[in-house]
């Protein structure tokens, strides 16, 4: 069986969870000798090839930097794959799967499968629960446009017909600063629900690696027969697991966080926490890219504070490295996660997590058995989960030796696909 992955962006980025776990998903298949093909997309200005045909690992890699429908359809039946697996432009590629009577397999990695902001977080910054509508998802659309909330009440009572006539109108101009994304917000909802129907209509399987994901997509109009809910794996092989244990050095307990560094992923909530304990007998250690403009609010709130290390983005194959000497990790994350390779990832290393309940993190934690569940978004919560764990290094010592256990490694994951 020939499988076309399309990658989730650059096959070679590092950016999220997403495009780390496609990658490993790659290689695991590669190991076990499946027949794969890849289609990657890369959106710098400067890459000057439409398609560009490369090798990785002596697998078909296409480079793509637009989507001609006439050249994509091409490359497909050059491939001539039995199997469309995707991860990426999801609607544009189960309709060509569907248009060449070819199954389509899906993974939804984040929540803006059906969101249009992307997130499923509400303008009350807490994890969406509606279906998604004109009415329930315009005041969220706006709230992440600068001056947008400001706009709402007025916008809100214009004709929907007008406003997705103007959003069309708007979105064949140059970009307007403030006019472009406040006129173009109920034509991207618009946008979202077609593409989400078009999904609906041609995906033969998709793959949730949560519950939460999962009822997001019945709640919008997936059949729940067509959905698989599936653990995502990371790459490791059960004997070469080292025992290890948390060892709490010099009596000071060292808190983690690794992914991005932004407003969802709730980094605000964990300093604000992590500042309340004003304890020496803690540190916390943030590894990640950060967005630029959080980057600056954060920094000048909580730059005083010499327990705080900022690392920046590092390599995915250097993470563990970085981890091995702290203790704990943070998943403080406000949105839904569909799931959170990162908890894995610290399991896998015998580390103990904190996460909040976004979904991802139900999938991986058992409260007080590898580590402690809290609600999101509450500071008070989150501190008194660190609190608890400066508290009783003998449970920190017990959860680490439990860690590992619920790991799923990539072999079985694959094999659960295909």
């Amino acid at each position: 069986m020939k499988i076309l992955i399309v990658a989730n962006g650059d096959f070679f980025s590092s950016y999220g969870g997403g495009q780390v776990y496609v990658k490993n998903l790659v290689d695991e298949m590669i190991d076990q000798g499946l027949d794969i093909a890849i289609i990657s997309f890369i959106t710098e200005p400067s890459y000057k090839d439409n398609i560009a045909k490369k090798q990785y690992r002596n697998v078909d890699l296409f480079e793509v930097s637009q989507l001609d429908e006439v050249s994509i359809v091409e490359i497909v039946k050059n491939i001539s794959p039995n199997m469309f697996f995707l991860h990426a432009h999801k609607a544009y590629f189960s309709r060509i799967a569907s248009m060449l009577s070819i199954p389509c397999v899906i993974t939804a990695h984040h929540g803006g499968i059906t969101c249009p902001v992307g997130t499923l977080l509400n303008h009350r910054d807490e994890i969406c629960k509606v279906k998604v509508s004109q009415k329930g998802c315009l005041k969220c659309v706006l709230k992440n446009i600068k001056g947008g909330s400001l706009i709402y009440p007025i916008f809100k009572k214009l004709p929907l017909s007008f406003r997705l006539k103007l959003g069309y109108i708007l979105s064949k101009l140059p970009f307007i600063y403030f006019v472009s994304p406040i006129g173009q917000a109920s034509l991207s909802i618009d946008n979202k629900q077609k593409e989400w129907s078009e999904i609906i209509k041609n995906v033969d399987l998709m793959i949730a690696p949560s519950y939460a994901i999962a009822n997001n997509m019945v709640l919008n109009g997936l059949n729940e027969h067509k959905i698989k809910v599936l653990h995502h794996g990371v790459p490791f092989k059960y004997h070469e697991i080292e025992k290890k244990t948390a060892i709490v050095k010099d009596g000071c307990i060292r808190f983690f966080y690794v992914g991005r560094i932004c407003y969802v992923k709730g980094i605000h909530i964990l300093l604000e926490a992590f500042n309340m304990l004003n304890l020496e007998s803690c540190e916390l250690h943030l590894i990640g890219s950060i967005d630029k403009k959080y980057k600056k609010k954060i920094l000048h709130k909580y730059k005083s504070n010499s327990r705080v290390f900022f690392y920046g983005k590092i390599e995915p194959s250097k993470v563990s490295e970085y981890i091995s000497s702290f203790d704990v990790l943070i998943h403080p994350t406000i949105c839904l996660e569909a799931f959170g390779l990162n908890i894995s990832e610290a399991l896998l290393e015998s580390k103990p997590v904190i996460a909040t309940r976004c979904g991802g993190a139900e999938m991986q934690i058992r409260d007080k058995e590898n580590g402690l569940l809290i609600a999101p978004n509450d500071v008070y919560a989150l501190a008194q989960a660190m609190k608890w764990m400066i508290d009783n290094p003998l449970e920190v010592k017990r959860m680490s030796i439990n860690a590992p256990k619920k790991v799923v490694s990539m072999r079985e994951n694959v094999a659960s696909i295909v």
